[in-house]
């Protein structure tokens, strides 16, 4: 009689537990249609696909040009159950584009997005500023402009509001040249210089020597690596303060070749039509 007991017990206790189970697993399926349900009219219905664009902020992009890779942005592809499904719904436009529309255009420098539901996406342009033209004389001459941080921008267009800009001319392939650093660095000389009234039409740069051309005849060498067999930068600069405050030199710099102001405490200062060399 005892054992007919235990066992009517653990029986209800089956019932039991196979009763909460059953509830459970009825709750997860109806939970699950209830997401996938919402998920699916959140993505697919019509309400939702973007079918307003709205850009500002871009002054040298065509609107058109940028309207078009961006409307390729908003399509999202994917797989299920072997069928190829596709949406442009506004929960998952620009995921990625943002990146891929920055790299179609290198003229941009920041996209801002702006969901304007619930089917609108308004994008904000922030254009890169043109700070120096850049030749690659080690490459058919490639000319081309790039703002303050290095960054290319555009191939080079001869017009009028570029005449201002800094011009650098590497003469020589440079591995891994930081060219955010070079800038910094040539920005620097030429606030030197500006103090002594000398105006810059060029900078050569070469692996162990850049060259300043002027309207002088005089050509003015530093270095501005970061090698420490070469003088520091602002000892260099601070060098030519030296010189162009020499009585000596000051008032005829169209007779000199070239001032090299690389070495050390040495400053080589060479004639024209004397017999000097700089590296």
């Amino acid at each position: 009689m005892k054992r007919r007991i235990k066992t009517k017990r653990r029986t209800m206790k089956r019932r039991k537990k196979s009763i909460f189970t059953n509830f459970y697993f009825s709750f997860s399926i109806f939970a699950s249609i209830i997401v996938l349900s919402a998920a699916g009219f959140l993505l697919f219905s019509p309400r939702f696909q973007v079918s307003e664009l709205n850009i500002s902020g871009n002054n040298n992009i065509l609107t058109e040009d940028l309207e078009k890779a961006a409307g390729e942005k908003f399509k999202t592809s994917f797989s299920l159950l072997g069928f190829d499904i596709s949406t442009e719904s506004i929960f998952l436009s620009m995921g990625n584009g943002v990146n891929d529309l920055m790299e179609s255009f290198p003229e941009i420098e920041k996209i801002t997005v702006k969901k304007d539901f619930p089917n609108g996406v308004s994008l904000q342009i922030v254009e890169k500023t043109p700070y120096a033209v850049w030749t690659d004389s080690f490459n058919d001459a490639k000319k081309y402009l790039i703002d303050k941080n290095g960054s290319y921008i555009k191939n080079f267009e001869d017009r009028e509001e570029y005449a201002s800009l800094i011009k650098i001319d590497e003469k020589e392939e440079i591995e891994n040249i930081d060219k955010k650093n070079v800038l910094e660095n040539l920005s620097k000389i030429k606030e030197g210089l500006t103090k002594y009234s000398i105006n810059i039409n060029n900078f050569d740069i070469y692996k162990t020597k850049t060259i300043i051309q002027t309207v002088l005849s005089c050509e003015i060498i530093f270095y501005i690596g970061e090698d420490r067999g070469y003088a520091d930068l602002d000892w260099q600069i601070e060098k030519l303060g030296i010189v162009l405050n020499d009585g000596k030199y000051a008032g005829d710099l169209n007779s000199l070749k070239y001032i090299d102001l690389r070495f050390g405490n040495k400053t080589n200062i060479c004639k024209i039509g004397s017999e000097c060399d700089s590296e």
